[in-house]
């Protein structure tokens, strides 16, 4: 559970960072995305609820909310206790799931190409449709990229993005266009996704669904991906 998310910190990097009792403090002006802009405590026996004030102290500096990512949240629930005490809510819960690229590829039936380009293009920033994310995240990844995408009488179906280091692939920005879907491309993205990973040497992939899309995860599950772990957000 630590190395995936200890890898997310770097496949999805936040423009200012800050370490302090354990915890890292990350957030990126001009991107709402919770995930760059939220503090990951450190190991529950470090007591990460004796220094919460230093976080609040770090994200109102910045005229930020106060956001906490409680992960992996089995492990937190002290830490998760004490800040709904403080007022915080609970926001956004969400599962964390892997699968070996071995078992994607033989579960899964690619019925479309799959381009995948190491580097951020043009058409693919457009179909992502946020630029605010693609120049202040998606450009500064320093780990391995594959930006995948399915091509439809020339304009981008689907695309999915693929951040690969020590043994690990992170997939992200999974979308498919709304008059494009139910035609297997996601399910060929995952499938171009997991020969990719397994050729960078990295043969684990992981991901982070949000429990209430009940369509993402079906498909996710039927690629072979199970329950690694969970975490939610709690913001004051």
């Amino acid at each position: 559970m630590i190395k995936i998310e200890q890898h997310a910190v770097t496949a999805w990097p936040a423009i200012d960072t800050e370490r302090t009792g354990g915890w890292l403090l990350r957030h990126t002006p001009g991107v709402t995305r919770r995930r760059n802009n939220a503090a990951l405590p450190p190991a529950a026996d470090r007591h990460p609820e004796q220094s919460i004030g230093a976080v609040e102290s770090y994200y109102r500096s910045r005229g930020a909310a106060v956001t906490v990512q409680v992960s992996p949240a089995e492990e937190h629930a002290t830490l998760d206790a004490a800040l709904a005490t403080r007022g915080y809510r609970h926001d956004a819960p969400t599962l964390v799931m892997t699968a070996s690229a071995a078992t994607i590829t033989d579960r899964l039936t690619p019925v479309t190409p799959v381009e995948i380009t190491p580097e951020l293009t043009p058409a693919w920033r457009a179909a992502y449709g946020s630029a605010e994310v693609s120049d202040l995240v998606l450009s500064r990844i320093t780990a391995h990229t594959g930006f995948a995408s399915i091509t439809v009488d020339g304009e981008i179906a689907a695309l999915g993005l693929f951040v690969a280091g020590d043994g690990l692939t992170g997939v992200f920005c999974m979308a498919t266009a709304p008059a494009h879907r139910r035609r297997g491309h996601a399910a060929a993205i995952l499938h171009a996704g997991a020969a990719w990973s397994a050729a960078h040497g990295a043969h684990t992939l992981y991901l982070q669904v949000e429990t209430d899309n009940d369509q993402a995860r079906r498909l996710y599950e039927a690629a072979g991906f199970t329950h690694s772990h969970s975490y939610h957000y709690r913001i004051l």
